[in-house]
């Protein structure tokens, strides 16, 4: 993984074939946003914009040919967030663009994309049948779209990640550790997921569907939370093979747990009181 980043970072033209080959195989698009950041977050908004410009080109043609412009979002998503974290420095308003931004690549899925959209939304219906649950094409759809739009948020933010981590790899070993630990979302920004997931609720199906997207932000943090304390445990990184194979199999019960955890650290910074009990 390292050596994709070593590669990259040699000159503008090696960064730019990488991305290209990264957007041309398929299930590699994870390389080319990775890349697209890095440069973004170490070489500035016009080193990085050159290369997300070439990196267009393939994913342009895919998005002709299948019409699914899905990848192309993601690696565009990530590339401002990475313009974003570079210029602002705050993972905070880096979580709250990728809700913006995931709102944003789900309508463009949604008017771009109608055939897929079709497509993916019968499949939706028919899973949902062997679960002897009855529904509309409307609401199918709404919850679908809401599906992608989170699912877009993960995908921008992991691209981000990996480039940060490499960032960190090559420049500033261990800086990315803590800068990951210490991800949270504060009141004012808790306040105001809580206060959208209300209107998401109050308002029914025309704002429900993104309420999943709206837990993303306190998900990331609850991570960074769990990560955090089995550091600050030194425990060792089999506890966090284990905790994500528990969040994997038991999806429903602990992703609840993390957006609670994050939210009760947000208003009473548990880590920081932590730290202080152990002073």
């Amino acid at each position: 993984m390292r050596a994709l980043a070593e590669f990259a970072m040699r000159g503008r033209s090696y960064a730019i074939g990488l991305s290209m080959v990264g957007a041309i195989v398929p299930l590699m698009s994870w390389v080319s946003g990775a890349i697209v950041s890095l440069v973004f977050l170490r070489k500035g908004g016009l080193d990085g914009s050159i290369v997300l410009l070439w990196t267009l080109l393939p994913l342009g043609l895919s998005i002709y040919f299948m019409g699914d412009p899905s990848s192309a979002n993601a690696v565009i998503g990530a590339a401002i967030l990475a313009y974003v974290l570079r210029v602002t420095v705050s993972w905070e308003l880096t979580l709250a663009t990728t809700l913006v931004l995931s709102v944003i690549a789900s309508l463009v899925f949604q008017y771009t994309a109608s055939d897929v959209l079709i497509l993916f939304v019968n499949l939706y219906i028919e899973i949902q049948k062997q679960f002897s649950v009855e529904m509309t094409y409307e609401s199918a759809e709404g919850q679908f779209l809401g599906g992608f739009a989170m699912l877009q948020a993960y995908m921008m933010f992991a691209f981000l990640i990996l480039a940060r981590w490499w960032q960190s790899q090559l420049y500033n070993p261990g800086e990315f550790k803590l800068e990951f630990h210490q991800i949270r979302v504060t009141p004012i920004f808790s306040s105001a997921i809580l206060i959208l997931i209300i209107a998401c609720v109050l308002f029914g199906e025309s704002l429900s569907r993104w309420m999943p997207l709206l837990t993303m932000p306190l998900a990331v943090s609850g991570l960074a939370i769990v990560h955090w304390i089995v550091n600050y445990r030194s425990l060792s990184g089999a506890w966090v093979l284990v905790f994500y194979l528990l969040l994997i199999f038991f999806f429903q019960l602990i992703y609840p747990i993390l957006t609670v955890l994050a939210l009760l650290d947000g208003y009473l910074n548990i880590r920081q009181r932590l730290l202080i009990n152990k002073v």
